[in-house]
């Protein structure tokens, strides 16, 4: 009798960590993909609209997720932990070779969503058609 509820015992421990465990992992991708979904809801938004340049746009998307950040990409990009672009993270861009000048929120895709002001309006384009990309952060 105690050989069968220490056997339960520990099978009742695993399945508790199991349940937490992924818990965890779909917490983790939940975010990246809310912000990510939300993002998509602000493609085709005039570039400046709303004050949605590129910071103002990640500022938004995050801030609607409870995540409040500067309004600078450089401080945007101190503001997270280094990460490899996956969905909903931040990603960076020295465009013009005089520091951090423009930001996107990567889809996991290998595209981001960004505020263009090439295209005028919130769009999704490949990471690799953005000149000076210098790394990702995860801001959650």
């Amino acid at each position: 009798m105690r050989h069968s509820v220490a056997t339960l015992f520990c099978c009742a421990l695993m399945s508790a960590a199991f349940v937490a465990l992924s818990a965890g992992e779909a917490q983790a991708y939940d975010t990246g993909q809310a912000a990510v979904d939300e993002a998509y809801s602000y493609i085709g938004t005039p570039y400046g609209a709303y004050g949605l340049d590129c910071t103002g746009f990640t500022s938004a998307v995050y801030g609607s997720q409870g995540v409040y950040l500067p309004d600078d990409p450089a401080a945007q990009y101190s503001y997270g932990v280094p990460s490899a672009g996956a969905a909903g993270d931040l990603v960076f861009f020295d465009e013009a070779g005089y520091g951090i000048s423009h930001v996107g929120i990567a889809t996991g895709y290998g595209t981001m969503i960004h505020s263009s002001t090439y295209f005028g309006i919130i769009t999704e384009t490949p990471i690799s058609d953005v000149p000076g990309y210098v790394g990702a952060v995860d801001p959650s």
